[in-house]
Formats: structure tokens, sequence, C-alpha cells
């Protein structure tokens, strides 16, 4: 039987589409597995950047750790420098990396904007994921903050370097202020455990050194409440040369007691001419955060006066480093700037005018001033205060009623108008103007009632006869006449003052009593002084402290001519001749003397009615204004005060 060939069979067409899915299947299953380990955990590195940038690690996967932990972990690296200067850093993912052996290392870029002169400061660091169980994990370590800190110990710190500071001099030289050896006594809160404890301390520290207790303890816990848990709260400087003179034994047993030695620059006499050289201290970690960046904590920083307009002169440029503080307390300087040497700065203050001025002041009761200037310079040559021990500078800052002081101003006005020093004006012994009656001071001779000349109205300081002429002065003038003398004008550089002020909308009965230096009208000493000097001198005067300051006085809107200071130093110079200062200078010494004295009522806290005494004079190039707060008639308590000092400047050669 034959037998034939067996046909194979052909396989069904859906069987053959299964086996291809697959093989598919398979090649892009191992695909995407090729892909989830390659490309797994780049999310995760992003989010991770965000986290190291904001501090806030809620929502990202970490190993080893919480996200509080890892916060603390940036916290305590960061702390200082982001205390010292103000400034957070900035963190970006630089590069994902690559995934070998189930391990991603991304590297991140961190930015520091720092204050010059350091500037931009940037740094790399990585961090490990894991996703061993599918989650790529963050493994939070300092050197994910900082390169090279492996313990969690490690930190970055802050310290300032200084060159040698300069010193300021009086004109002839003498050191004012100077480097000076010193002990910073304050608190460490890191060292003090809790509110309670923190409080209790600060004010036991407080009685000890003879501070206010409420004050410091509220500035201990304000930084507690800022999370400056790792500074020094300041208390108190101490000159090192007085150390024996505070309990400082003592005050070493309480918790967190800390006293850091360094050089300050210092007055070297702490009661020489207060609100002119003003004082240094280092800025605390709430002056470096509230400055944006502008301040580094531990810079020295000056709250006023000359030191505060030259600071960086006498300071110099201060250094920064910035140091990682590593495993058994290894350090590296990783970012610095190098200090550079302060130099000195002059001012115009006369050594032995000064002494006098304050001299002159220091037995008053009351608040006072004498302030002594130059008419053809500007420059101040003294600042007296008294009584001894006072800290307000009034002859600087202080805003009071000039009284009949201010007659200079209202003079030149009625010289605007066309009046001469001969003009005949009307004196009576009271005027109504306004619906308000106006009087002569009690000590105003009742010989002199009537009519007079403007020059004998000023010398006699009649007040009727300068309101009766309030229809002809308008306030618009008066302002005018008060900018012309350098009244209102700003603070020359290198001192807190106040020069003077005259409201251009007052009206009625408040524009005449600005006539008379009352009403709304505020003044300093020194702002009577310059007054006087424009007028002495010619021209408006700018006044000055720095001996360099080579700014000129603002143009005003009116500038004195040559007759009208003429003639205002005619009619001065007869308040000393024959006026109310004849008997306080009219037989001073030397060359002519003009003047003005003045007599301001106030009300004090009790309502007591008092008054405020001023004479301004000058003598050559000498101009003197003289303050008491609480005092009498301008001539008998202020008098006397200027007549010493004139006379101390004829004794220094100044006049």
């Amino acid at each position: 039987m034959a037998t034939s060939a067996r046909r194979p069979r052909r396989r069904a067409p859906w069987i053959i589409g299964v086996a291809a899915l697959a093989v598919i299947a398979l090649v892009v299953g191992g695909v995407l597995l090729w892909r989830a380990r390659v490309d797994g955990g780049r999310a995760e590195a992003e989010a991770f950047a965000e986290a190291l940038d904001s501090g806030d690690f809620s929502g990202v996967p970490l190993a080893g750790s919480t996200a509080e932990e890892a916060a603390a972990i940036r916290e305590h690296v960061t702390a200082s420098v982001v205390a010292a200067t103000g400034v957070e850093p900035t963190v970006a993912l630089t590069d994902a990396g690559e995934v070998e052996d189930g391990v991603r290392t991304a590297t991140y870029t961190w930015t520091w904007d720092l204050p010059e002169p350091m500037g931009t400061w940037t740094y790399e660091t990585t961090a490990t994921f894991s996703g061993d169980d599918g989650t790529w994990s963050a493994t939070m370590l300092p050197n994910v903050v900082y390169p090279g800190l492996d313990d969690d110990s490690g930190s970055l710190d802050v310290e300032i370097t200084r060159g040698t500071a300069g010193s300021v001099t009086d004109r002839d030289g003498n050191i004012l202020v100077a480097p000076t050896d010193v002990i910073d006594v304050g608190l460490d809160l890191s060292q003090i455990a809790g509110n309670e404890d923190a409080a209790g301390t600060a004010r036991e520290l407080a009685g000890l050194l003879g501070i206010d207790a409420d004050s410091y303890e509220q500035k201990v816990m304000d930084a507690q409440a800022a999370g400056e848990t790792a500074s020094i709260v300041p208390a108190l400087t101490i000159r090192a040369s007085a150390k024996g003179q505070h309990p400082l034994d003592t005050a070493a047993a309480l918790p967190g007691y800390s006293a850091v030695e360094g050089t300050l620059p210092l007055a070297a006499d702490r009661s020489y001419a207060p609100g002119v050289l003003g004082t240094f201290r280092e800025a605390t970690a709430t002056d470096a955060e509230e400055s944006g960046g502008e301040i580094v904590q531990g810079e020295l920083i000056s709250s006023g006066g000359v030191t505060a307009a030259r600071r960086d002169q006498i300071v110099g440029t201060e250094g920064l480093q910035i140091i990682a503080r590593g495993f058994n307390g290894s350090s590296e300087v990783v970012k610095e700037s190098e200090p550079t040497d302060g130099t000195d700065v002059q001012i115009t203050l006369d050594p032995e005018l000064q002494e006098a001025a304050t001299a002159t002041v220091a037995g008053q009761d009351s608040p006072s001033a004498v302030i002594a200037m130059s008419a053809s310079t500007g420059q101040v040559l003294a600042t007296g205060l008294g009584p001894s021990g006072q800290s307000y500078p009034v002859g600087l800052v202080g805003q009071y009623a000039p009284g009949s002081t201010f007659k200079m101003a209202t003079a030149l006005a009625l010289l605007r108008t066309g009046d001469t020093p001969d003009t005949q004006v009307d004196c009576p012994a009271t005027a109504s103007v306004d619906g308000r009656s106006y009087k002569n001071a009690d000590s105003f001779e009742s010989d002199l009632v009537g009519s007079m000349s403007l020059a004998e109205a000023i010398a006699h300081s009649c007040n009727t006869a300068m309101v009766l002429q309030s229809g002809n002065v308008s306030q618009d003038a008066l302002v005018d006449a008060a900018t012309t003398l350098g009244i209102g004008q700003d603070a020359p550089a290198g001192l807190d003052a106040f020069m003077g002020s005259v409201d251009p909308e007052d009206t009625g009965s408040e524009h005449t009593a600005d006539l008379i230096g009352q009403g709304k009208v505020l003044a300093s000493p020194l702002a009577m002084a310059t007054a006087l000097a424009s007028i002495s001198s010619g021209s408006t005067v700018h006044p000055r402290i720095l001996m360099d300051d080579d700014a000129a006085a603002a143009d005003v809107p009116t500038p004195l001519t040559e007759q009208e200071a003429a003639d205002m130093r005619a009619m001065l110079a007869r308040t000393v001749t024959d006026g109310t200062l004849t008997s306080q200078l009219g037989d001073l010494s030397g060359g002519e003397v003009i003047g003005k004295t003045g007599t301001a009522e106030w009300t004090d806290a009790n309502g007591e009615a008092k008054l405020h005494s001023w004479v301004v004079a000058a003598q050559g190039d000498v101009v003197v204004c003289a303050f008491v707060e609480d005092g009498g008639y301008g001539a008998t308590t202020a008098g006397p005060l200027v007549r010493q000092v004139l006379e101390a400047a004829q004794s220094a050669g100044l006049e």
C-alpha cells in the first residue's frame, strides 16, 4: 500500500497575533522597567530642592529623619549666617544625577547674596535618594547644606574682623573718640532654658549692672521670640578700665552670663559735647534682620552725631569670616573679606571754648545750653549742655518758642516793606490784635511807652510795637525773612539738629503771635545762633561740625542784601549799647557786640506758667546763644552765660 507525505497544519492567525503581542509586551515592559530604574527620583530631587530653599520639608519623602528633623538640620547649619547677615540662601537643583545600584545622587547649588564687600557666595552640595521600596526618599544630613559637615553638630558660624579704627579729634587735634578696650556683658541664650529662667536672669543681671530691668528683660524675651536662641543678648558695654566699678564676679554666677573682650571707638570723656560725637555699638541679630542684609550682626553701628555721619571713615571696612565647623571641633574659613583700617575725622569744636561753654551751664538747675559758632564759616565751636550729666542735647535738637530773639526775622521783614531803623512805630503798654491782648514784659520801662523808632523797639524788645505790624508783614514775608536767616534749613552733616520752623499757614492771632516768637514758631539754640551769624556775616549761614564739610548754604528765595545786613547790625548793636543787654554786655571789652534777648512763655506739666530764657549775641566772628528752659527774663538768666563764653572766646583768641 502506498504511503503519502503528511502536509503541515497552518497556525490560526489569532494565535500568531497573541504571540506577537506577548513578545512586544515583554520588550515594552523591559523598557519601562529600565526607564523606571533610570528616571526614578527626578521629581523627588526637584521637590527636595524646593524644600532646601524654603526650609519646609513637609510632604517630601525622607529617609532616616522626619520633616521637622530635616528642617532643624538646615536651620542649625545656616542659623548663624542668617542671623548675622539677615540673608536667607536660595537653593536650586543643578543636576538630578543618574541612578546607580538603586541610588540617585543629585547636585544642588546654594547661593547667598551677602552684604558687600562679600557679595554673592555660591557652592554645591549633593544629596542621595533611595528607591528600594518604590518611593524615592532623600537622606538629610548637614553636608547637604554645606559640603564636609558630616556630623549633626556641624554648622556655619560668622565672625567679624576689624582693622584699626580711626579717631575723632577737635580742631586742635585733641583726641575725642578713639579705640578703647571694652567688655561686652550680656546673656548667652543657648545656655538658658525656658522663658521664665531667661526673664528672671535678665532682670537679675540688669540689677547688677545698674541698667533698666524692664527694658533688658523685654530685649531678651524679644530675642527668644525671634528664635535667636543661639545668640548673645548684650546688656552693657563696659570700658575695661572701669571693670572694677561693676560686680562682674557676682554676675558671672548667673546662668548664661557672657563677657566678651573687644575694642570699640569710644569718647575719651563720656560727658563731652553730648549729641555731637555719637556712640558705637555692635549690631544685634535683630539689627541685621531689620536691615534686610544692609547690616551684619556684630558690625559696628553708631547711634548718631559725627560717628554716624562718618562711620565708614572711622571704622574702615570690617571683614567677615564664614567658618565651617565640622566634626570634633574642626574649623575652616570658607568665605571671607579682609578688613581695612579706619582714618581720623576732625571736627570744628574748639577745646577752650567747649570747656568754657560746658562749665558755664554745668550749674544750671534746668535743661540749658550754650552754642558758639563762627559767623564767617558756620563752624560750631562749642555745644555746652547743662546741668551736668544731662543727656538730651537741647542746644541742638530742642524745639522751643524763641520769644523775642525771633524779632530778628520780624525786623528784617519790616525792612523789606520799606521801613528803616529810624521808622517810627507805636509802642503802647498793651495792644489788642485779632481779639487777643498783648503786653510788654513786666521789666519793660514805663517811660518808654509811646512812639519810638524801629531800632529802639528792637533794642528794648517792645512786644506791642511788633504785634501792631501784623497787617504790614504777611506770614509769607515772615517765613521768607526767617529762611533768609537760615531758620528751617536742613541739619548739617554730622549733627542731629532741629533748625527751626515757621508755619506758612498761620493766620490771625497765630500770625500775630509769630511776630514775637510765640504762636507756633519753634527753634533750637543752634537755629537762633545761625540766624544771628547770618546777620553778622551778611549772608545766610550753613552751620557745620565736620572740618572738611564744604557744603554751601542752601539757596534762599531772598538773599540778605548789604543794606539789610548793615541795618540789622545797627539795630542789634543798640540792644547792647542802649537796650535789654546793656547791663550784661554793654561794658564787655573788645569790639562791637550785637545781640538780642528773648523770653518765651510756656506752661509746664503742672499747668504752671514758666519762662524760656534766651540771649544770642555776637562779637567779632564769634556768635553765642544761651538758653535756659525754665529761666527768667532773657537778659537776667541767659545774659551772664553769654558773657562768660564771649570772654572765653577773647581769651582763646577767637573773636
